[in-house]
């Protein structure tokens, strides 16, 4: 049987035996007859929490007992689990009993100190009537079986005059928690002194909806020696796995009755006995070969350590990967709370600041996420600028080259959505939308001593404006994202690296001087990202060959639609698909419109004016009169991208140098020069200063990686074992 030390089994999940049945059932006496302790049994007295038992061969008895605190008085989940020893190893199986009732009145009493009620200070009943905090018990001696189990509280149906409504459900939910995890082996005990259908426990074990729980089961019967005349069938039927079959089967026993506890029988007398009332009492002396090693505690017990041992294998694989988990995780917190070097103070210090400010550089400069949970600084910062790059892209003015009249008629939307089609910009952007009859009202609105056909230049700026207008509000809202992200970012790294120096004040101040820092280079970030804002309130661009080339993208597109919806139709679409290389081959018109296309672009080229393509030609379709808002619009648009492009790269290009890297410049002449005068050594040596807990969490971490590498070895021992057993099995045969 695989077995670890004490603490270490607290955390791994190994698999366990789960005692569960009915109050009065006769847990208690079938876990006296396999462990070979005697329990309490004053009056009144029965089992209010759970009793962890760990049985294990040695040389000579002993028995230890153990609180363990996983709750509070409430029943809520503690932070942290406590185990407190209650009194010394016992090496006198009479204490036992006497031990154990106490230990039990101190899990019921989370408010009394243990000692207390261990030295009879304290004599009250318990401020609880169920608790799921839990006695352990760990007994080792010879003739002990290599065991591993939980006694639960009897499952209750109904409550005495001094008990809890409330305490049906605890006892329900506490048994149904340990037996539903997967590595978890149930022994079902059921008393032959009252009818199955009347104990409740087996109905919790056996109609659960968990199709597992029947296989991880074994049943037990007790009292057997108290079966009336005449009921023995059904008994025997399930022991022969005709009724509430279980794949591990069922075993029966018989406990020391009332004559034999008040005469004190022995153990050994007590197990004589058992095995005389199987071998001569009808009808268990009449059930044949194959089910005679189904009665009796020795049997069980050998049957419990088998599965439970083949369980252990099976699970092996899986605890291994827990064990080797778990211990690397243990050594690099015990590497991350290393003791400071406090012989040369001055050097520990300077090293920290060095250590600190490598480490920043590093995730300043783009450290890959540590893991799928956690992203990097730079992998976060980008997902804010590209949060920015929408933003800016979602103010896109939106022109419409059709009069507002036509905006309830039916062809409007797919019109529309062609427009988002060739102008993604314009999927969500969120700026006013303009008419081709508004800009050019506009437009007219707005003259004032020019010439006729000719417009103010106010009138493109303030349409630009318009969209513009909006990015200085969008650029401090990028700014204060990525000033919140950094400044979190720093706060973690400050924590990890002086977290535990907090005692002497060297990570307060640390702290406070980045912080400051961050501060000042905020300020001088701002106000230069305030002058790159204000230079986009005025239009200009010397990108002249980017914007001549999108506006006569953007006019063409303009007027194309504009003449669909005149019913020019037909030409448009014969320009723009035009190709001179292919006849048409749909109809006889096509074919007429193909030869007209191409004989204009002949004379054209004959004209002495070659390379002009067929859309081209539809800058010569009549404009009527509103040609200078077509010229509005794509200039406007057309200077949008421009400033555009320009500003998304601008912003976040400030923001990253100015601000993010701008922090690590230096920083280490900065932390130095402004810690100078604390870096006597004297200084230095309350900087380094513990707090009390950061020790005991070492210290505590240090005898954690001892258990786990103790844990560990004891694996790889076990399985060497079962390899040489398998080899021994295989040469045998």
């Amino acid at each position: 049987m695989l077995t670890f030390d004490n603490s270490i089994q607290n955390e791994l999940d190994l698999p366990k035996i789960v005692v569960v049945g009915s109050q009065s059932v006769g847990k208690s006496s079938l876990i006296e007859s396999m462990s070979g302790i005697a329990l309490p049994r004053n009056s009144g007295t029965c089992t209010r929490c759970p009793m962890e038992c760990r049985l294990q061969q040695a040389s000579t008895w002993s028995c230890q007992v153990v609180l363990r605190f996983q709750y509070d008085a409430t029943g809520q989940a503690l932070a942290e689990m406590k185990e407190v020893s209650f009194g010394p190893i016992i090496f006198d199986k009479d204490e036992v009993a006497d031990r154990l009732e106490r230990a039990q009145r101190a899990i019921l009493s989370p408010s009394v100190n243990p000692d207390l009620i261990l030295n009879d200070i304290h004599t009250s009943s318990g401020e609880l009537t169920f608790s799921a905090n839990c006695v352990c018990v760990r007994i080792a001696g010879p003739n002990v079986p290599d065991l591993y189990f939980y006694d639960l509280p009897g499952v209750i149906a109904n409550v005495s005059d001094t008990g809890k409504e409330g305490d049906i459900e605890l006892v329900d939910k506490l048994a149904s928690s340990y037996i539903s995890r997967p590595n978890c082996l149930v022994l079902l005990v059921i008393t032959c002194d009252t009818d199955f259908e009347n104990q409740k426990a087996g109905r919790l074990v056996l109609k659960s909806n968990d199709h597992t729980l029947k296989d991880r089961t074994v049943g037990v019967l007790t009292k057997v020696d108290r079966i009336q005349p005449g009921d023995e069938d059904r008994w025997l039927q399930i022991i022969r796995g005709e009724e509430l079959v279980l794949q591990n089967g069922w075993y029966c026993v018989k406990q020391r009755g009332p004559k034999e506890l008040e005469g004190r029988q022995s153990w050994e007398d007590a197990k004589q006995q058992e095995k005389q009332f199987f071998s001569t009492r009808a009808p268990w002396c009449e059930l044949g070969s194959s089910f005679a090693a189904r009665v009796g505690s020795e049997a069980l017990a050998t049957k419990l350590g088998r599965i439970l041992s083949e369980l252990v294998s099976r699970e092996l694989p899986a605890i291994q990967t827990q064990v080797t988990r778990q211990l690397a995780e243990a050594k690099a917190q015990s590497v991350k709370l290393a003791p400071a070097n406090v012989g040369q103070p001055q050097t520990e210090v300077i090293r920290l600041l060095q250590d600190f400010n490598r480490t920043l550089c590093k995730h300043v400069e783009g450290l890959p996420p540590a893991d799928a949970i956690s992203a990097g600084l730079v992998n976060t910062l980008n997902k804010s600028y590209d949060r920015f790059r929408k933003r800016v892209k979602d103010t896109a003015p939106q022109f419409r080259p059709w009069s507002s009249k036509l905006e309830t008629e039916d062809g409007k939307s797919s019109l529309v959505e062609e427009m988002v089609r060739e102008d993604d910009l314009l999927a969500h952007s969120n700026s006013p939308v303009f008419h081709l009859d508004e800009v050019m009202d506009f437009a007219l609105q707005s003259r004032t001593r020019e010439l006729p056909g000719n417009f103010p230049f106010s009138v493109k700026e303030a349409l630009i404006s318009h969209c513009t207008g909006q990015w200085r509000e969008i650029a401090s809202q990028c700014f204060q994202e990525v000033s919140d992200y950094l400044l979190d970012h720093v706060r973690y790294l400050i924590e990890t690296q002086f977290g535990r120096y907090t005692g002497g004040g060297l990570k307060a101040d640390v702290k406070h001087i980045i912080l400051s820092h961050i501060q000042e280079l905020a300020e001088s970030a701002i106000q230069k990202l305030d002058e790159l804002c204000q230079a986009e309130a005025t239009p200009y661009t010397q990108n002249e060959h980017y914007f001549f080339d999108y506006r006569e993208k953007l006019l063409l597109r303009y007027k194309a639609m504009h003449r669909r919806i005149r019913s020019q139709t037909g030409v448009v679409q014969s320009l723009q698909t035009h190709d001179s290389t292919r006849w048409p081959q749909q109809y006889s018109n096509d074919e007429t419109q193909w030869k007209n296309i191409n004989n204009a672009l002949a004379a054209l080229a004959t004209a002495g004016i070659p390379g002009v393509v067929a859309v081209d030609l539809i800058k010569l379709l009549p404009d009527d009169s509103m040609g200078p808002a077509f010229e509005i619009m794509a200039e406007v648009r057309a200077y949008f991208q421009v400033a555009y492009k320009r500003f998304i790269d601008n912003i976040p290009k400030h923001i990253d140098n100015a601000f993010v890297r701008g922090i690590t410049q230096n920083l280490d002449v900065t932390l130095l020069s402004r810690m100078v005068n604390n870096l006597t050594e004297e200084r230095c040596r309350e900087y380094l200063e513990e707090p009390s807990d950061v020790v005991s969490r070492r210290t505590e971490l240090e005898a954690r990686v001892k258990r786990l590498q103790a844990a560990k070895d004891r694996l790889l021992e076990f399985n060497q074992f079962q390899h040489r057993s398998n080899l021994s099995a295989t040469f045998s045969v």
